[in-house]
C-alpha cells in the first residue's frame, strides 16, 4: 500500500510550482462569483452577536444556536474589523480553503506515496461545483474552517507532530460538531501506517468526550426545528445517503425537489432547466464523465494487477464517506454544504481510478481530456448553482438594502420599519415580507444598517397586518430584484 516516493528532479520542482500557481488562479476564476456575494440571513445574526468579543461567552454553552463559536462569534468579530470586509473576508475564506486542499494533497501523498493519485484527487476535490455552498456565504465558513483544521490535524498526526495536531483538533471542535469523528479516523490511518497506537490518542478521545457533552447540552436547550428532528427511518436514511452520493458525483442540488423518489423520473418543471445552454452543458457533461468513470471503475476492479489495493481504497473511502454523513442522514433537511468532508473520499476514489489508468502510456492523453471534461462541466455547474443556491438573489436583496437604508432623511424620524408585501405576490411568500424576514434575519439587520439606532424596530406584514403608528413603510419590491432569481 505504501511505496517509496521517487524524489523529483529540479525541473519537476520548477514545473510543479507553475502548475500549482496555475491551479490556484483557475480556482479563483471558477469561483469568482463568491466575491459578489454580500451578507445575508444568518450573517446579520452573527454580526450583531459578535460586535464585541467576550472570551467567556465564546466558551459558554449557554446559547440558542449550535456550538460553533470559532466560525461564528470569533470569525465575524474579526470580519467586522477588516478593511473592505466583504472583499477581504472572501479572500480570507479562499486562502483557508486552498490551504486545506494543499494539505489534503500532502496528506494523501504521505499516506499513499503516489503523487499522481494525490494530484488527481486534490484537483477533482478542488473544482467540484458543490463548493459554491461552502465558499460563497460567510455563514458556511464553519465548513471551510472544519475541513482545513481537520485535514491539517490529520497531517500532523501522521507526521507524529502531536502537539500541533491536538491544537488544530480542538479548534476544529470549536468549529463544528462533525469534528468529533476525527479521533476514530486519525487512529485508523495512523495504525495503517505505523501498526501501533500511541497513548497520546487517549487525549484525543478525552477532548472528544468533553465536546460531545457540550454539544448534547447545547442541543437539548435549543429550539426544536422540525427539519432537524432525528427520524429513525431506514427509508429516510437510505434515501439521504443515495442523494448525497449522487450530489457528490455531480447531480444538481435542486433535483430531489423535482422527484417523488430517487427511482422516479423528475417532474415536468425540472426539464425547463434545459432551456439554458449552460445547464445542458453542465448536466450532460456530468453524465458523460460519470459514465466513463464507471466504465473505468469496472475495468479497474477486474484488473488483477491493481485490484487488491484498489478494492481496499474503494471500501475505506466508501465507509468514510458514509461515516461523515451519519449525523445528517436521519434528518429531513438535506443540504449540499454538508459534502465538504465526505467529498474528499469520493474524489480520492475517482483519483485512484485515474491514477491506476495513468500507468498505461496510451491512456494518458485520454485521462487529461477526461479531467478537462470534469473541469468544463463543473465550471458550468458552478454558474448554475450560483443561481440554484439563491445566493445571487440573496445578495441582490441585501445590496439593494444598502441603497434603501442609506437614505437617512427617509428613516430619521422612524421608530419602526414596516416591510410591506407587494400588491401582486408572484410566487407566494417568496416575493414578500416573509422572504425578506429570512434574508434580513428578522431584526438582526438593524444593527448593521443602522448601527447608531438602538431604538429602531422592524415589523413584517406577514406577521403584523397593519403598520403601527410611527412606522416607515418599505415595499418588498424595493428590495427584491426579481431578475436576480
Amino acid at each position: 500500500m505504501m511505496n517509496k516516493i521517487n524524489k523529483p528532479n529540479i525541473l519537476e520542482i520548477n514545473y510543479s510550482r507553475y502548475i500549482l500557481f496555475g491551479i490556484f488562479v483557475l480556482f479563483f476564476v471558477f469561483f469568482v462569483g463568491a466575491f459578489s456575494t454580500h451578507f445575508f440571513s444568518d450573517d446579520y445574526k452573527f454580526l450583531a452577536a459578535s460586535k464585541a468579543f467576550n472570551f467567556l461567552l465564546f466558551l459558554s454553552p449557554i446559547r440558542t444556536t449550535f456550538y460553533r463559536p470559532l466560525p461564528t462569534e470569533f470569525f465575524y468579530f474579526i470580519l467586522q474589523r477588516l478593511p473592505f470586509p466583504i472583499l477581504t473576508g472572501h479572500i480570507f475564506v479562499f486562502i483557508i480553503f486552498l490551504l486545506g486542499v494543499f494539505i489534503l494533497y500532502k496528506t494523501l501523498l504521505l499516506f499513499t506515496k503516489n503523487r499522481i493519485l494525490s494530484l488527481f484527487s486534490s484537483i477533482l476535490y478542488l473544482f467540484h461545483f458543490s463548493h459554491v455552498y461552502q465558499l460563497y456565504w460567510f455563514a458556511t465558513f464553519q465548513e471551510v474552517a472544519q475541513f482545513t483544521l481537520l485535514i491539517s490535524s490529520l497531517y500532523f498526526t501522521l507526521r507524529k507532530r502531536f502537539a500541533i495536531s491536538i491544537v488544530l483538533f480542538v479548534l476544529a471542535l470549536f468549529s463544528k460538531e462533525q469534528a468529533i469523528l476525527f479521533p476514530f479516523v486519525a487512529l485508523f490511518f495512523y495504525y495503517l501506517i505505523y501498526k501501533k497506537i500511541p497513548t497520546i490518542f487517549f487525549l484525543y478521545f478525552f477532548l472528544d468526550s468533553i465536546f460531545v457533552c457540550l454539544h448534547l447540552f447545547v442541543n437539548f436547550q435549543m429550539p426544536i426545528l422540525q427539519e432537524y428532528i432525528i427520524h429513525i427511518s431506514p427509508k429516510l436514511i437510505i434515501n439521504n445517503a443515495l442523494w448525497y452520493g449522487l450530489w457528490s458525483l455531480g447531480f444538481p442540488a435542486m433535483m430531489p425537489d423535482y422527484m417523488r423518489s430517487i427511482f422516479s423520473l423528475p417532474f415536468g418543471a425540472f426539464w425547463t432547466y434545459f432551456s439554458s445552454p449552460g445547464f445542458s452543458f453542465y448536466f450532460f457533461g456530468m453524465l458523460l464523465y460519470t459514465f466513463i468513470i464507471v466504465i473505468f471503475l469496472s475495468f479497474t476492479f477486474v484488473n488483477i494487477k491493481v485490484k487488491k489495493n484498489f478494492v481496499i481504497y474503494f471500501f475505506v473511502g466508501s465507509v468514510l464517506f458514509i461515516l461523515f454523513l451519519l449525523p445528517v442522514l436521519p434528518i429531513i433537511h438535506r443540504w449540499m454544504v454538508r459534502l465538504t468532508i465526505p467529498l474528499v473520499f469520493i474524489s480520492t476514489i475517482q483519483g485512484l481510478v485515474l491514477a491506476s489508468l495513468w500507468k498505461y502510456k496510451k491512456m494518458k492523453l485520454f485521462i487529461v481530456l477526461l479531467v478537462a471534461l470534469y473541469l468544463v462541466w463543473n465550471y458550468f455547474g458552478i454558474k448554475q448553482h450560483e443561481v440554484i443556491s439563491t445566493y445571487k438573489l440573496e445578495s441582490s436583496i441585501t445590496k439593494q438594502a444598502i441603497n434603501v437604508f442609506s437614505n437617512e432623511n427617509r428613516f430619521e424620524k422612524c421608530k419602526i420599519l414596516f416591510i410591506k408585501d407587494p400588491k401582486r405576490m408572484n410566487m407566494s411568500s417568496w416575493d414578500g415580507s416573509e422572504k425578506l424576514a429570512l434574508s434580513l434575519s428578522g431584526d438582526s439587520f438593524l444593527s448593521y444598517y443602522f448601527p447608531k439606532r438602538d431604538d429602531l424596530k422592524v415589523e413584517y406584514e406577514y406577521v403584523i397586518k397593519k403598520p403601527s403608528i410611527g412606522s416607515c413603510i418599505i415595499n418588498a419590491d424595493e428590495l427584491i430584484q426579481y431578475n436576480a432569481k
